[in-house]
């Protein structure tokens, strides 16, 4: 037997164990998770990445917690970027602190999805999480409904981490709903940082200083539970110092508590609700399965969608418990796929030992086959290499002369994209300074760049898809809207800053082209 048969029969063999050694494809995908911290609520969003893997075998998913340390988590993305991730997913600590880390990997060319908490400036590929803004609404909402009669409703209000996008926003849609109705009093809010325990400690004070308190709002579940636990250990206290009566104005009161984001987990919102620690919780979904589902979309170059904003509604005890319900059915119907899965994969074991075993059959039998031939394997070789040697040359030749094209019509592609990325850099610079200028004109842009309208028009229909007279206004808006992002100027100042005559034909054209009316930071 020639060895190069011998070879080839072996090399085929091995191949074909390697070929049966796995049942799934290797990852393809590194994405980088970077979470603020390690809290219930992240748990769970941690939990829905990786369960929604078992659809996406190409994605590997690699998860690191700051533990509330926004330096801390900036240096994780640092290393996301130095690691070449392939997509990055982020829940900044706090907005500002990380900004300048999620706009280094951003500008490294790596997408970055944003979940839950949402940071300023454009330097992001999607958006997905809850309307924090919304939820503050709900909570004015609850404290409007439980108001009682004949006097004024105090609160409490225990905030998240001071800095974060949730706690800014929740806060303000609070106060915001609220004003206009002064039967409802926050009479003190402190920092409870996202945790029980701080909460608890934070509530045990205030009511020391507050005793009259009607409700307590919390920005999460967590600090909720925290609170109704200082809340009881303060009844228990007074049931040994009867003497004191600071303490028992507070005791004697039924305080209601509100919480955020209405987890369905051990230890959740929607079992203290049914274990009647609080009165009510918003629901704040996390959808890490979503997430997952966009950076699919993004990694295989698909149409997604930037900026997904969650549903948030309130959840009383009556709902609590079929909202259980349907969490433990759907938990069922998790296991159970888990455990189809775990029967999958030793049936596919055992399919594939029966292939091996068929294989190495397989290839005895070729063998022997190989040994009747091999003298004729012999007698034909030097032929074949023969004519297998002229075949290459004549490959190599005609491979050299299709790259000599290739690279032909690469130089002088790449000398026309060059030609028309400097006219549209040139077009784009010439418009950004005369943004101020509302004479500014098609006409005047035309002389500048030394063509006439109709030359310009059509260029720029080209290469932008847009006429001159949109790019400009394009152009003006997206300052626009970076201005009053980033500063404090009034819709007014901001519109005549970037060329605009009329603030309501500005109005109008920033509704057309970014879908909602323009709103100045400082409102």
């Amino acid at each position: 037997m020639s060895r190069p048969v011998f070879f080839l029969l072996c090399a085929g063999l091995v191949g074909c164990l390697i070929g049966c050694s796995s049942h799934r494809p290797s990852p393809q995908y590194r994405i980088g998770v970077s979470q603020c911290s390690d809290d219930a609520w992240r748990q769970r969003m941690n939990y829905e990445l990786q369960r929604e893997l078992i659809f996406h075998p190409e994605l590997s998913l690699h998860i690191r917690q700051a533990s509330d340390n926004s330096d801390t988590q900036c240096q994780q993305i640092d290393s996301f970027i130095a690691e070449r991730v392939d997509l990055l997913i982020v829940s900044p600590n706090e907005a500002e602190e990380v900004k300048p880390a999620v706009s280094r990997a951003y500008d490294a060319g790596i997408p970055v999805i944003v979940a839950d908490r949402q940071v300023s400036g454009e330097k992001w590929t999607a958006f997905i999480g809850g309307d924090n803004y919304a939820v503050g609404q709900l909570m004015a909402q609850w404290l409007l409904s439980i108001v009682p009669e004949g006097r004024p409703l105090r609160v409490l209000e225990i905030q998240g981490l001071p800095g974060s996008t949730p706690m800014v926003w929740r806060h303000k849609g609070m106060m915001d709903s609220l004003q206009g109705h002064p039967e409802v009093q926050i009479v003190a809010s402190a920092c409870g940082a996202w945790f029980r325990e701080n909460a608890r400690v934070v509530t045990d004070s205030l009511l020391a200083l507050y005793p009259n308190v009607d409700a307590i709002v919390a920005q999460n579940d967590q600090m909720a539970i925290g609170a109704y636990e200082a809340i009881q250990h303060l009844k228990g206290r007074v049931k040994k110092e009867a003497s004191v009566h600071s303490l028992n104005t507070t005791a004697n009161k039924d305080i209601k508590i509100m919480g955020v984001d209405g987890i369905v987990d051990e230890g959740g919102g929607v079992e203290a609700l049914l274990n009647k620690e609080i009165d009510m919780t918003a629901t704040y979904p996390s959808r890490g399965d979503l997430v997952i589902q966009t950076a699919v979309k993004i990694l295989h170059g698909e149409p997604f969608e930037r900026e997904v904003v969650l549903p948030t509604v309130l959840i009383d005890r009556d709902a609590a418990f079929p909202m259980q319900q349907i969490a433990d059915e759907i938990d069922r119907q998790i296991a159970v796929s888990e455990e189809l899965e775990s029967r999958y994969n030793r049936l596919w074991d055992t399919a594939r030992a029966q292939r091996i075993a068929l294989i190495l059959l397989v290839f005895f039998l070729l063998l022997l086959v190989v040994l009747a031939v091999v003298l004729y394997r012999v007698y034909r070789y030097s032929l074949r290499v023969k004519r297998e040697r002229e075949e290459h040359a004549r490959i190599v030749a005609q491979q050299q002369k299709q790259l000599e094209d290739m690279t032909a019509a690469l130089e002088r592609t790449k000398a026309e994209q060059s030609v028309d990325e400097r006219f549209v850099e040139q077009l784009q610079n010439t418009i950004e300074r005369h943004l101020n200028d509302s004479e500014f004109s098609v006409e005047s842009l035309s002389e500048e760049m030394n063509m006439s309208r109709a030359q310009l028009f059509r260029k720029t229909k080209t290469l932008m898809g847009v006429s001159p007279v949109e790019l400009i206004r394009h152009i003006r808006l997206r300052k626009a809207k970076q201005m009053l992002l980033n500063t404090d100027m009034t819709i007014q100042q901001v519109a005549y800053s970037v060329g605009f005559t009329s603030p309501s034909y500005f109005s109008k054209c920033y509704r057309e082209l970014f879908g909602s009316l323009p709103t100045a930071r400082g409102k």
